[in-house]
């Protein structure tokens, strides 16, 4: 699948066993970090941390990246491994205590993740392993990992194609990511829970709010509480963040009013599962100290 790959929407049909696809990465997936990690909402996080693994490039490449440092493939400090070291990986992490395994944007490498994750199954692995990724996802890469992801948590970042096309040079995100979610929620189903209340299978779907852009979420809202209502989760972010450069309406941070206005929307929408951030939650305290 490397050699003539196909794996994203972008369908750049690149070698990357000789040269790198869009997503700025060749057929060696890269770890940049793995931890347990705290910042995700509590039904993840919980109280000993997700399992989270970290991995380099990207296929979506928003311009406001806060992970820059490891999506977009400038500079690799990280590590290739194979499928059988990122199950042991796994497999550590399960043993430090880790709720579940959190892959986060890996869907470049999906055919390696995809054999690492059968592998760590193999030797054991019990907790659930959770596909943290864009939304901008194609259906047949999503549809390799039936029955080993059991919790998704996709973004939904653009509603607009201007707006798409403007801050990941893509027109087709929305539809994409539509067809996405609904392929994850085909393979989950409604949540479900453990004893401890973290999330044992089911969909977390993210917005981060961008400043000035309410008719952007409302419309995301809009379509995700009409098709799924309470059967998902739905993640209101407010933890924007201008990166170094940020122009325009990108340079600016979101007005707590705005958050609130769409914490209300939901509300009015009748969402009762889901997450806000009860404070301003931009900056950087969220940003993992990548290698």
């Amino acid at each position: 699948m490397y050699q003539d790959c196909a794996l994203c929407p972008r369908n750049c049909h690149v070698n990357r066993n000789e040269n790198r696809g869009f997503c700025k990465m060749g057929a060696d997936a890269i770890v940049n970090l793995w931890k347990l990690h705290y910042g995700e909402e509590p039904v993840i996080s919980g109280s000993r941390g997700s399992g989270t693994i970290f991995f380099e490039g990207c296929s979506l490449g928003c311009i406001f990246c806060q992970n820059h440092e490891i999506s977009r493939g400038a500079t690799s400090r990280g590590e290739i491994v194979s499928a059988h070291s990122l199950s042991n990986i796994m497999l550590e992490l399960e043993q430090m205590g880790a709720h579940n395994i959190n892959l986060v944007t890996f869907t470049h490498f999906a055919p390696t993740v995809r054999e690492g994750i059968i592998i760590a199954r193999s030797k054991g692995l019990k907790i659930p392993v959770a596909a943290n990724i864009s939304g901008y996802e194609k259906v047949e890469t999503l549809r390799m990992f039936e029955g080993l992801i059991d919790i998704y948590m996709p973004d939904f970042k653009f509603w607009d194609e201007k707006l798409s096309s403007s801050l990941a040079h893509t027109s087709d995100y929305r539809e994409y990511a539509i067809s996405a979610i609904e392929e994850m929620y085909r393979q989950t189903g409604t949540p479900e829970f453990n004893s401890d209340g973290t999330m044992k299978k089911g969909i977390i779907v993210r917005h981060l709010m961008l400043p000035g852009k309410l008719f952007d979420t409302k419309k995301i809202i809009d379509h995700l509480t009409d098709k799924y209502g309470n059967n998902i989760y739905i993640s209101l972010m407010n933890q924007y963040t201008p990166m170094n450069g940020a122009q325009g309406f990108l340079a600016q941070r979101l007005k707590p009013e705005h958050y609130d206005s769409m914490v209300e929307y939901l509300m009015v929408k009748e969402q009762d599962n889901g997450f806000i951030q009860g404070e301003d939650a931009s900056g950087t305290d969220l940003i993992p100290d990548f290698k």
